[in-house]
């Protein structure tokens, strides 16, 4: 069962704790101790070349890059390309009566792109985080009856995945020598859903005092597809003249995740136990018991649209996203969430340099410099307050292996801010360090191309 009082106890905790006794975080529960809200905190982009642009993707396109937000831009595609990611957090959870730190390391899963059809079709497929759940929370209250303290231990792991493989196809297109025109692409996903949330609630009394220790273990599974569905069109503003001229172009991007239903399975364990030795539990009695039980839960739509003005050197995308949590169906037996849910929208600017434009300069004029700015209404409400969040980010794409592939290397960092308005609430400011590579063949080879007899 998702606790609603949780993070609220938690608050309480923070605001009458000393400061050494705030939070007790293990590696793996140094999370936001949000994520014991909803699903857990929604992971944004997961190619880092587009978290590094505040996650913007669905009015751009990238030669080397899956953009799975909108997979109309795999049509745009030029050479197959493989990337995979990592984030670092590095967290610090604040209120005005005290202070803590946590960190924990993500995989951001992999993408896998190929161009065909004379470049006109894309291909991708690939899987990602899709929201992580990783809190380890504790409070120590009086015993109502009998001397000592109790001891309340709060924790959860686990989250969703995405798996996808989708097609973008290029349905209309004009361009002259110069590659001035337009072009109208189309794309979509098949999304597969997929995870786990697995809590803990753990009541630890003294001994000698007649009690025995009690816990709540559940466990919610979620799984079943879903799809998503974009478009693109490109133009000129400027046109370009001659071939030293750089022109200027615009891009509009929108993209849909289709409302989907998933199949849920609960379980839940309340029992007492004796602690032994080492922190093992032995257990006395089973109060109560619930195998499998099952349910649905229908997401809501979400939408997004963008538009990107550009040229070979630089590119600056403006993008919005909404989905109306409140919309949520959770048909779940012991489990509501309802409460816990808001309307969310993003509002993104992403920006990007390349000097040599589409030229091969050195090695500082062919790296891609990156910078975005987000403001988020998030979609988890807590003790009725909706939470904000702002990040910024900032990096670049480093070309690797010389001039023999468009490989690169992208490093950079994201720093932000999560919490409510309310009084009491907590601020969850984090330093996030991402890593990602993209490797692509060597310009000599054709992956995926039949080879021709002569």
């Amino acid at each position: 069962m998702r606790s609603s009082g949780i993070i609220v106890l938690f608050l309480a905790l923070l605001l009458t704790a000393p400061h050494e006794e705030v939070i007790a975080q293990g590696q793996q529960g140094s999370g936001s101790p949000y994520s014991a809200y909803g699903f857990g905190n929604l992971v944004g982009a997961t190619q880092v070349s587009q978290a590094l642009m505040a996650g913007t993707g669905v009015a751009l396109t990238d030669p080397f890059s899956v953009i799975r937000i909108n997979p109309a831009s795999y049509a745009s595609m030029a050479r197959p390309a493989f990337e995979a990611g990592i984030a670092s957090h590095f967290l610090r959870f604040e209120t005005p009566e005290a202070t803590r730190r946590g960190r924990r390391m993500d995989i951001l899963g992999f993408s896998i792109g190929i161009p065909f059809g004379n470049n006109r079709w894309g291909l991708a497929l690939g899987m990602n985080p899709e929201s992580t759940v990783g809190y380890d929370l504790s409070d120590v209250r009086p015993l109502l009856v009998g001397e000592g303290d109790v001891t309340f231990a709060y924790s959860g792991t686990g989250g969703l995945n995405r798996a996808f493989a989708g097609i973008g196809h290029t349905v209309w297109q004009k361009r002259d020598t110069l590659g001035n025109g337009s072009k109208l692409s189309f794309g979509a996903n098949l999304n597969y859903l997929f995870g786990n949330i697995q809590e803990s609630r753990r009541a630890f009394y003294p001994e000698n005092q007649g009690y025995y220790n009690s816990a709540i273990v559940s466990t919610l599974i979620l799984r079943d597809p879903g799809a998503t569905a974009g478009v693109q069109f490109q133009g000129d503003i400027v046109k370009r003249k001659g071939l030293e001229d750089d022109g200027f172009r615009y891009l509009l991007g929108f993209s849909a995740e289709l409302p989907s239903r998933l199949n849920a399975r609960r379980s839940e364990t309340i029992y007492s136990f004796i602690q032994g030795s080492g922190g093992i539990e032995f257990p006395v009695d089973t109060i109560s018991y619930v195998e499998g039980a099952k349910g649905h839960v229908t997401l809501p739509v979400q939408l997004a649209m963008g538009l990107t003005l550009y040229n070979s050197r630089w590119t600056v995308t403006l993008e919005h996203r909404r989905r109306d949590w409140d919309r949520l169906a959770f048909e779940v037996e012991g489990v509501d969430i309802s409460n816990q849910l808001g309307n969310a929208a993003t509002y993104m600017i992403g920006g990007a340099l390349r000097p040599a434009g589409m030229d091969r300069g050195n090695f500082w004029s062919s790296t891609i410099y990156r910078a975005g700015l987000r403001y988020t209404d998030d979609y988890l409400v807590v003790a009725g307050d909706q939470l904000r969040e702002i990040g910024m980010s900032f990096g670049l794409s480093m070309p690797v292996m010389g001039i023999s592939t468009r490989s690169r290397l992208s490093l950079g960092a994201e720093l932000g801010d999560q919490g409510g308005t309310g009084v009491g609430a907590v601020n969850v400011r984090y330093a996030t360090l991402l890593i990602g590579i993209t490797v692509t063949p060597d310009i000599r080879e054709q992956w995926f191309k039949k080879r021709r007899i002569e």
